[in-house]
């Protein structure tokens, strides 16, 4: 049998949905990319490509984690933005189970769990996920160099999640641990907007 019959037999023989693993950092880089564009520039056509490329991942790798915290993130944003407010409330408890489920499935993939720590952190109050959020972050930055060096998370989200465990050691008038998560930003992706703004923040302190 010819090796290209043969891999057009395998390809028959996959599992719709089962995809294929060395493609799927590829597959996510798109659509994290889209996603940040929506966070960037709230245009609704990246809103667009981010949920078709979303929706495609999802279908060739269902039930992943990563996967699903990136879909209730975006539930999310798009909660904020929609002008029908009568649907606010379904759409926010939507985004937030996905987010949840995403985390509680795998409680140490860093990414799905930065995901859950920035949008809960960006809610108003009344969700009551401020805690939830700073819990999680902390539990990031404890990991988030070796995680970087790993490649278990990138590391702009690395360095972003050390910059807002710093923000919440600054508002418990923790100086020396601000600093040390600040510092630890810069080091990890200086050149990223969390590093930007980490440095200006450790300024600040000094």
């Amino acid at each position: 049998m010819g090796s290209w019959v043969l891999s057009w037999v395998l390809a028959v023989a996959m599992p719709v949905g089962a995809g294929e693993p060395k493609l799927y950092p590829q597959r996510l880089a798109v659509a994290r990319e889209a996603y940040f564009k929506v966070i960037e520039t709230n245009d609704r056509g990246a809103d667009k490509t981010a949920h078709a490329q979303l929706d495609a991942l999802w279908a060739e790798y269902p039930g992943d984690a990563v996967v699903k915290a990136y879909r209730g993130s975006l539930e999310l944003l798009d909660a904020a933005h929609d002008w029908a407010i009568w649907n606010l409330p379904k759409q926010s408890a939507e985004g937030l189970a996905l987010l949840d489920e995403a985390v509680a499935q795998a409680p140490d993939e860093p990414e799905a769990r930065f995901l859950r720590a920035a949008t809960c952190w960006h809610l108003p109050g009344f969700y009551h996920r401020r805690a939830q959020a700073e819990a999680d972050f902390e539990l990031l930055a404890g990991r988030a160099e070796r995680d970087a060096k790993d490649g278990r998370l990138k590391p702009e989200l690395a360095a972003a999640a050390e910059n807002y465990w710093g923000q919440v050691l600054v508002g418990r008038k923790d100086w020396a641990g601000a600093r040390a998560a600040f510092a630890a930003a810069v080091r990890i992706a200086p050149g990223s907007p969390a590093g930007v703004e980490a440095a200006k923040r450790l300024g600040e302190l000094r």
